[in-house]
């Protein structure tokens, strides 16, 4: 009887130079020519460390799962180390293997065997000596990561939309490092006056992109690269268009003032200070009055195609929102009379009555009613008091520097200990003497949390409203202080509940911050107490935590 095998090929990096996937790709289909086996399935993943748990990996996961477990007998790879280079995840699945009646072969090794005693330590073996490989490699990898950090060397990956890569001469050694981008540079450039002098929003500038055809930052990277290398090298652009999420993920990076970046967060130096390693785009004035319009952008030229797929315009769109969470769209409703004649009655719904998650008790308010309440509200509790202007202020938090420093001096003390030299052990004191100043200094500095400072303008929201022209402007006022509405029932039977924010609330009722200014801790303050009050609303209503919709 023929064997079932599943085929499992594995790499950590794809690239278009790389042959491992092609050649495990060959090797396998020889195999399979023999006649003694029969394929039921091909698993590729691609990209997976081999640190990656197998239950966990795209491709395989499903095989080692009901149904298709059942589906084969054999797992076959053409080395060990492509079923996992970590040493505890293999021995966890020869117990998954040997329990539930499966068996493994490996190409290019014909004496393996995982069912004798003397088999399973051998293979052991080699998966701890793979194992250790991949740790080695991560250590190498590390170091070399540290030292591009330390001098501001390009180490690879997609550039910062607004740089590219130039190549220099660093310690005699070709190296590379970010610089500004001609090109994509403009378009940042051209983003900031948009949004924080034109009034556009962000998907006005998405969409003028696509439909200039401005690449994404992948695809100009390749472009850009493309351009040096012969044509059977050249690596095909993707066509990925701009979208909202993405466009503002980048134009709320702060690699746009030259800063440094891991993971999505800022690189900091032993000072806890942001590493700069490019020229900026934007200034950090520039930067913050760039966050400041993304956080409350105007919907003055929102697209008329606001409401769920039907075309219609929602004014309040962001402002008002059901006790469930969503947001309440636009719904028209024709009414045909006695006389034959037609009337249009238009509505604010809750967004679930469009969806098939639908929440408990989906609110809906006739526009007019709502309008009315919501002006009545806003201008009693708020119609006094003058704007403010936020400002965001970065935070200062030593605390990962201090427990840098602090594992240098001890590898310092380490280090004193084996010299022997008088020179060598003057220079490590005076380094142990640095530190231990440097760590003595950040660790009597507080700890400072980033957050939103608001100054008054001098401006009268009663007088704002009274100047606005629509609904629309009206709208970006009371996103611009942070206010919402939670809508309960309906205008005949129902009610609206008005979220304003703190520092409001504490103007509202004649207390003042001792500090002058009002602060808030946090990245968007305003969202933050909106969610909070949402959820302590839903609480006195016996209700959970509801749908959160950021808007």
């Amino acid at each position: 009887m023929m064997k079932r095998v599943l085929a499992v090929q594995r790499i950590s990096r794809d690239t278009e130079a790389s042959s491992a996937l092609t050649r495990q790709d060959e090797a396998l289909t020889r195999a399979m020519r023999q006649g003694i086996y029969r394929e039921v399935g091909r698993v590729v993943d691609a990209t997976v460390s081999g640190a990656v748990h197998l239950d966990q990996r795209p491709s395989l996961r499903k095989w080692l799962a009901e149904p298709l477990v059942h589906e084969w007998d054999v797992l076959m790879v053409t080395e060990q180390d492509r079923i996992t280079r970590d040493d505890m995840h293999w021995w966890h699945f020869v117990d998954w293997v040997l329990k539930n009646g499966k068996d493994v072969e490996v190409l290019d090794d014909p004496t393996f065997d995982i069912r004798s005693e003397d088999g399973r330590m051998l293979a052991g073996i080699k998966a701890a000596q793979a194992a250790k490989y991949r740790k080695a490699v991560q250590a190498k990898q590390l170091d070399r990561t540290q030292y591009f950090r330390e001098n501001r060397l390009w180490n690879g990956g997609v550039w910062p939309f607004g740089y590219r890569v130039e190549v220099f001469s660093h310690l005699g050694e070709p190296r590379k490092r970010l610089t500004v981008d001609r090109c994509t540079s403009r378009l940042v450039r051209e983003a900031y006056d948009r949004l924080v002098h034109g009034g556009d929003t962000v998907y006005a500038v998405a969409r003028d992109w696509n439909l200039r055809g401005v690449p994404s930052a992948r695809d100009h990277q390749r472009r850009e690269q493309n351009k040096d290398l012969p044509e059977q090298e050249r690596k095909p652009e993707k066509g990925t268009r701009w979208s909202v999420t993405p466009l503002r993920n980048m134009l709320r990076s702060p690699a746009l003032m030259g800063v440094m970046m891991h993971r999505s967060e800022p690189v900091l130096d032993v000072e806890g200070q942001a590493v700069v390693w490019a020229e900026p785009i934007l200034t950090s004035e520039e930067f913050a009055e760039l966050q400041e319009a993304i956080v409350t952008e105007r919907r003055t030229h929102r697209s008329a195609v606001s409401g769920p797929g039907k075309g219609w315009r929602t004014p309040l769109l962001g402002v008002v929102f059901c006790v469930c969470g969503r947001p309440m769209y636009v719904r028209h409703q024709k009414n045909h009379l006695a006389d034959g004649t037609t009337t249009v009655l238009t509505y604010y719904q809750c967004r679930s009555v469009s969806e098939m998650n639908r929440c408990e008790a989906p609110s809906t308010w006739r526009a007019e009613s709502l309008c009315a309440v919501v002006e009545r509200d806003f201008l009693d509790r708020a119609g006094d008091l003058t704007e403010t202007k936020r400002t965001y202020v970065p935070g200062q938090d030593h605390t990962a520097a201090i427990a840098e420093l602090r594992n240098a001096l001890a590898n310092l003390t380490v280090a004193i200990g084996t010299a022997t030299a008088p020179a060598a052990v003057a220079a490590l004191t005076r380094q142990m003497d640095e530190h231990a100043r440097t760590i003595a200094r950040l660790e009597a500095e507080p700890v400072v949390h980033a957050r939103w400072k608001e100054e008054p303008t001098g401006l009268v929201y009663r007088e704002q409203w009274r100047a606005a022209r629509d609904w629309e402007n009206r709208a970006a006022l009371l996103v611009k202080a942070g206010v919402r509405f939670f809508c309960e029932g309906t205008h005949k039977s129902g009610s609206v509940h008005m979220y304003l924010p703190s520092a409001s609330q504490r103007r509202a009722s004649g207390t003042t911050s001792s500090r002058g200014a009002e602060e808030a801790v946090g990245i968007d303050c305003h969202e933050e107490g909106a969610r909070r009050y949402l959820t302590e609303l839903r609480g006195t209503k016996g209700m959970g935590p509801g749908f959160w919709y950021s808007r």
